[in-house]
């Protein structure tokens, strides 16, 4: 934007975890705005991609991603907070009613007529350490992709623990020596994966 405080945000899915125990996860990456040109009325985030405090990567667990949902669906507001190293960082989604304009079509004047309305939008908010701060007005359309690619990664979460607990009961049963640890099982999903 021209007043140079913009933030490109992105949404990924991506593996996360340690060993054994690589789920997928939610990512969400931030840069801040470096600059504006007038001219071509285009905004410039490369030269903050190597700048710590103007770019920001978080990791949302499968709780937080239910949350996220649940959140966008119901139209309330959700904060988290994360604490990684010496940064501490909260999160804030929050819904709001976005003004627009309409263009109707008025059947007695076959004129088309302006009228103000609202449409539910949500806002974003990052902030970490209190002094780094992100913001992200979302459009009815970009709420539901984020909840589209969050039900993706919920499915493939899911999908991938249910085969590896059916890849273990298949190996039990041909008595091989592999145990639900090798197969990053927690050995009460054996019989309830819930």
């Amino acid at each position: 934007n021209k007043a140079n405080t913009g933030v490109a945000f992105t949404f990924q899915i991506g593996e996360g975890g340690r060993g054994k125990d690589k789920e997928y996860a939610l990512y969400m990456h931030a840069i801040q705005q470096y600059s504006w040109d007038a001219e071509k009325r285009v905004g410039s985030f490369s030269e903050n991609k190597k700048d710590p405090n103007k770019t920001l990567t978080l990791k949302f667990n499968e709780t937080e991603c239910g949350s996220i949902i649940s959140a966008i669906e119901n139209r309330f507001e959700y904060h988290t907070f994360h604490s990684h190293d010496s940064n501490k960082t909260s999160i804030k989604l929050v819904p709001w009613d976005k003004k627009t304009k309409l263009s109707k079509l008025n059947p007695n004047t076959k004129k088309f007529e302006e009228e103000w309305v609202s449409i539910p939008a949500f806002g974003l908010s990052v902030s970490r350490n209190g002094n780094q701060n992100f913001k992200l007005p979302l459009e009815p359309g970009e709420c539901q992709c984020i909840v589209e690619l969050i039900k993706l990664l919920l499915q493939k979460i899911y999908i991938a623990r249910l085969e590896k607990i059916e890849n273990y009961k298949r190996q039990k049963m041909q008595n091989t020596s592999v145990t639900a640890e090798d197969l990053g099982i927690n050995e009460s999903q054996e019989e309830a994966p819930f």
